[in-house]
């Protein structure tokens, strides 16, 4: 839910949208409820106890937001036992690429896990986007284009978002949800289905992500280099038909910085708008979720069955009968969440 909370604010923002992704390290924990901390300790140690990649990367996940574990159920050993498990693939190293120093930018993402990536997902636009993140770091400006160009060539652009999030709701539901942690998430009128999907959404989301900006400061220079703005225009598609909400509303944006006509502009600033109003519906249906338990409970299935953060949002809008389309005259308003 928080992601789609800060999410609202960058899509009207071009230059914004670039900057969207989240932090590629969990808040600090001791801020959290401790009823919540041990509940996360009780299931990463249930969880540890399996041997399949499922459960184990769903351990690794809760781990790293759970402190004061013994080494044994740390980030580190259990992702290493996620990524030898039978079904082990590109979402696990997905995960992988949060396995360094955080404190020190140039060690993130982890550069064996990005090179696994390449070879595991060389047609996935994002393992692309990560390294030319990268490279601009670097201040590589060759390494940059390559990338930008093999991130063009791919065939889908995904953060393994829905298989990560089906893990974790997988992970949340190994034990019974305790009343404390109900109320601790969904207040005291709460209910279970809502408070698994926050913790399982809420760990989700500090999984590492392309920031995309240097990507979007490259493809300002395409009015003038037509081999770049080919590029730049296949990375718009990609990016439109991605598998989270910011990558959808990125791929409009560049879209519509690129479209060649007055009418094409028109037509992908309102499709923008269209996820701007999709977006706040659906927060304000998760924030409604917690002591709604119909609304809780379809969120779950819905994340439970893998797809991607737009289908889960178009699922819950469409089985509450939320239009997708805003009314005339609607304009995006900031979304208060009465704590």
């Amino acid at each position: 839910m928080r992601r789609m909370l800060a999410a609202l604010p960058l899509l009207f923002a071009l230059d914004a949208v670039g900057q969207a992704a989240p932090p590629a390290a969990p808040p600090a924990a001791a801020s959290a409820p401790s009823a919540l901390l041990q509940f996360q300790h009780d299931l990463v140690s249930i969880l540890a106890l399996r041997d399949d990649a499922t459960h184990l990367t769903a351990a690794a996940i809760l781990a790293r937001s759970t402190p004061n574990l013994p080494p044994v159920l740390s980030f580190g050993p259990l992702l290493a036992r996620a990524e030898a498990a039978t079904g082990a693939g590109a979402a696990v190293s997905w995960v992988a690429l949060a396995d360094c120093d955080h404190a020190t930018a140039a060690a993130c993402p982890a550069p064996a896990a990005l090179h696994r990536l390449q070879r595991q997902a060389p047609r996935n636009a994002a393992v692309w986007m990560l390294a030319l993140d990268v490279a601009a770091r670097a201040g590589d400006t060759a390494a940059e284009r390559a990338a930008l160009a093999r991130a063009a060539s791919a065939t889908e652009y995904s953060t393994y978002y829905g298989q990560l999030l089906r893990a974790t709701l997988i992970g949340a539901s190994a034990l019974p949800m305790p009343v404390a942690v109900v109320h601790a998430l969904a207040g005291t009128d709460g209910n279970a289905n809502a408070a698994g999907f926050a913790i399982a959404a809420g760990n989700v989301m500090f999984l590492p992500s392309p920031s995309l900006a240097p990507a979007f400061a490259l493809c300002r220079k395409a009015d003038h280099d037509a081999a770049l703005r080919a590029d730049c225009l296949k990375l718009a598609h990609l990016l439109a038909w991605g598998d989270t909400v910011i990558a959808r509303n990125a791929g409009l944006a560049l879209h519509e910085r690129l479209a060649a006509t007055a009418t094409d502009k028109a037509r992908y600033a309102d499709q923008r708008r269209n996820v701007a109003w999709q977006t706040q519906q659906y927060a304000q249906l998760m924030l409604r979720a917690r002591n709604t338990p119909a609304i809780a409970a379809k969120a779950v299935t819905l994340g439970a069955d893998g797809g991607t953060e737009n289908s889960i949002m178009l699922g819950l809008l469409r089985a509450f009968a939320i239009p997708l389309q805003p009314p005339l005259g609607w304009t995006p308003q900031p979304l208060q969440a009465h704590e």
